[in-house]
């Protein structure tokens, strides 16, 4: 079988694996659109991993014991749950972007940039409120101010 060293540009490909066979214009733009959704999905996973962490950053209550931070078993059964989650959708998203990757590998051009649109496309939309929050803590008072 001979392998593309460049990109190049064609209606026909076998992407992924054998059953997954491209012939024509029709199919290249339907594979194309759905490789497109596959990428946007990638980085919606991982906004979705961010916001766990982040959920589960503030619902951890610490309980104040003579200076000491103890954690409730059940905000620790809670937070043991939302690692879990995180966990989980970590490695769904670097399945993802593995195959991502290698449909990329195929140096179809039409693909490639079917991957970098739906990368760039899902940062757009699930990546719009992740900016940093800075609160400051005033060490007199202990009161937060944003």
């Amino acid at each position: 079988m001979d392998m593309p060293m460049s990109f190049y540009f064609s209606s026909r490909a076998t992407i992924l694996f054998p059953g997954w066979s491209v012939q024509d214009a029709v199919g290249m733009v339907f594979s194309a659109a759905g490789i497109l959704c596959i990428a946007a999905l990638v980085e919606g996973l991982k906004r979705s991993v961010w916001w766990l962490g982040r959920r589960r950053q503030e619902g951890l209550v610490d309980v104040r014991n003579g200076g000491q931070h103890l954690q409730t078993s059940q905000h620790y059964k809670q937070g043991l749950l939302y690692h879990l989650a995180q966990s989980l959708l970590h490695v769904f998203e670097v399945v993802l972007a593995y195959c991502l990757m290698l449909v990329v590998m195929t140096y179809n051009g039409w693909l490639a940039i079917a991957v970098f649109l739906g990368a760039g496309i899902g940062y757009l939309v699930f990546s719009a409120d992740m900016g940093v929050r800075v609160e400051t803590v005033d060490p007199l008072t202990s009161e937060q101010r944003l």
